[in-house]
């Protein structure tokens, strides 16, 4: 069981996400040029707390609706809100927009808007790993559609075959885009696919309680850090909103399964346990809301001051070194 500071952390990392994406919605319903934005309000517990399951040498590369992933795991909150308005402050200098870009200071690569290689480019970060002796995982994260796509089967064939160590992330919010995948796939849980590769497959039910996702990702990892080879560990939450913020999500979803997992919001949930099993005050949790409001505050001011990144600039730093 977790204790009562990292729950705490836990909380104010949660609702920084929140708070991040809530402003996100602000800002593309204001008009400003964000591009495409992908939303994790509802899906925070599982960024929060998988990341602090892992150590800073491991790689690890989420998928496209990772702002929770990308806080906990510690990326620049100056620069990361600056490359999602596109400025040239940002962490890929304003080139990647907020869905894909990567920060190698902290072993974090999003690998694009295609989304069927999130299974495959991090093999070859395992490969080294093993072949070098470094005793490091790779952790790579996907929704629930593109596991029906070719490179999910050929990636965790490979992952098998060589013995990699490289766990894969499923974040099951249900839909992919609009389309619910237990009508895509005639299953409940997409873990049991692990079985075809004889490798253990994990589903945790309610991944929106973020101290049960923290401590089946710190098993998870060490079952593969031990060089049993890979597993699968799926977690299943909901996505509060649409895809984006162009659509509502209202149209294909389930109103009483969207009302039973809003009451399993992850923030409410860990707010009761905090109040109720360790004693935190509301003064308390409004002091950690208090200080996130002022650092999202100054990373605005900071982002919304600096220059958009320029149109000639597009051609540098494509190759390392340049």
């Amino acid at each position: 069981m977790a204790d009562r500071s990292l729950l705490l952390e836990f909380y104010e990392t949660m609702y920084k996400s929140r708070r991040f994406d809530e402003r996100l919605w602000d800002a593309y319903t204001s008009g400003k040029p964000l591009g495409m934005t992908h939303l994790g309000i509802g899906e925070e517990a599982v960024g929060v707390g998988t990341m602090k399951a892992f150590g800073p040498d491991d790689i690890v590369c989420p998928h496209h609706r990772s702002h929770a992933h990308l806080l906990a795991r510690g990326c620049n909150l100056n620069s990361m809100l600056s490359e999602t308005l596109l400025k040239e402050t940002g962490v890929c200098k304003g080139k990647a927009g907020e869905a894909h870009f990567m920060d190698l200071s902290q072993n974090l690569y999003v690998l694009g808007g295609t989304l069927g290689p999130c299974y495959t480019v991090p093999l070859g970060f395992a490969y080294h790993l093993k072949h070098e002796g470094i005793g490091n995982i790779v952790v790579a994260y996907s929704g629930d559609g593109c596991t029906n796509e070719g490179p999910f089967f050929e990636g965790l064939n490979m992952a098998k075959a060589f013995n990699l160590p490289v766990l894969t992330i499923i974040q099951n919010n249900f839909f992919a885009i609009s389309e619910d995948f237990r009508k895509m796939t005639g299953l409940q849980r997409l873990s049991t696919r692990a079985a075809g590769f004889e490798i253990p497959g994990v589903t945790i039910e309610n991944g929106n309680d973020v101290e049960a996702v923290y401590k089946a990702a710190l098993e998870a990892a060490e079952y593969v850090r031990s060089g049993k080879g890979p597993m699968i560990l799926e977690i299943m939450t909901w996505r509060q909103m649409g895809h984006g913020p162009n659509e509502s999500g209202v149209k294909y979803k389930d109103p009483a399964e969207q009302a039973m997992w809003m009451k399993r919001d992850p923030l409410k949930l860990l707010t009761a346990k905090l109040k109720e099993e360790y004693a935190a005050a509301d003064e308390e949790l409004k002091a950690l809301e208090a200080k996130v409001d002022e650092q999202l505050d100054a990373a605005w001011a900071f982002a919304e001051a600096a220059p958009y990144a320029q149109p000639e600039v597009a051609m540098q730093h494509i190759y390392a070194g340049c």
